[in-house]
């Protein structure tokens, strides 16, 4: 029998027919509801212990939504010749939103802060839907990467809009999953994302960092960085300056490594639900303050 704290398994349906894969945990209505982005390239699956920690944490009483990003997991991939973009998977992101209530916290991990900050410069106002963020791990700025990610990546999406080479296409885009695989590189594509997928992201999102106006209004939300002691993959001097950047908490976690949200549960759970509490609080204030604004003005 289904309670209000079982999983429940959704398909979330986009406006270019791409049907999103996501599992509920809570009601299906709640007073907050906490959304996780997952990193480009990996599936939802790497939400499933901090999700389930923090459910049991909240006795089930908050929302929690985690999806598949497009092309990721068991979401449906896009049509061959359609580029998956920056800017789409923030779309995507919207239209999970659209499956929230209450003020919604984003939880993001590594390179999708990429998305969040694509989404803040796509909708000028993200206070407007958001009560808090959470970042693990966020990629701020460009990282120094190896020059064939740079060049490999855009030829192949030239050749894919351009020719009609399907068998050339394919065979580079599996070489560049092949030589990314052994090199266990950050973007190295894994059972959860479509080597195609893979393909676009390393040649639209890099280079894609926090601007000022995303910064200015991301800022606006309560937000906390942390970061791994032992990051390998993100210095510490860029978390230093995403949270400086967004007015955000900081804090580094002793002995974490790039994948924080999965070794330090207890301290990734004590976070959201800090910051659930506090946008809780916020939007219970905010109706108060409406008030007091209107009678000011009588």
């Amino acid at each position: 029998m289904m309670t209000h704290s079982d999983p429940h398994v959704l398909t979330i349906g986009t406006d270019d027919g791409v049907r999103l894969a996501a599992t509920r945990l809570g009601r299906s209505a709640s007073a907050a509801t906490l959304v996780y982005v997952h990193a480009l390239g990996h599936e939802r699956g790497f939400w499933s212990p901090l999700a389930g920690r923090v459910h049991q944490q909240l006795s089930g009483a908050v929302t929690q939504i985690v999806y598949d990003q497009r092309g990721h997991g068991e979401s449906g991939k896009p049509a061959p010749r359609q580029i998956t973009t920056l800017r789409r998977l923030a779309e995507d992101l919207d239209t999970v939103l659209a499956h929230a209530s209450g003020p919604v916290v984003l939880v993001a991990h590594s390179t999708a802060a990429q998305l969040v900050y694509a989404y803040a410069t796509i909708h000028r106002e993200p206070a407007d839907r958001l009560g808090g963020l959470v970042l693990f791990n966020a990629i701020s700025e460009s990282l120094a990467l190896p020059r064939y990610l740079h060049t490999w990546p855009k030829r192949l999406i030239w050749l894919r809009r351009h020719r009609s080479l399907d068998a050339v296409t394919a065979a580079g885009e599996a070489m560049l999953a092949y030589r990314l695989g052994r090199t266990g590189h950050l973007f190295a594509p894994n059972a959860g994302a479509h080597p195609r997928v893979t393909i676009d992201i390393l040649g639209t999102h890099l280079g894609f960092g926090l601007h000022v106006k995303a910064a200015e209004a991301l800022s606006r939300i309560p937000a906390v960085v942390l970061a791994g002691e032992r990051d390998t993959v993100v210095p510490l001097q860029h978390a230093v300056g995403l949270a400086d950047a967004l007015r955000a908490d900081y804090d580094i976690v002793a002995g974490a490594g790039h994948h924080l949200p999965r070794t330090h549960l207890e301290r990734a759970t004590d976070t959201i639900t800090t910051i659930v509490d506090h946008a809780l609080r916020l939007h219970l204030e905010r109706p108060a303050h409406a008030a007091e604004n209107e009678r000011g003005r009588a």
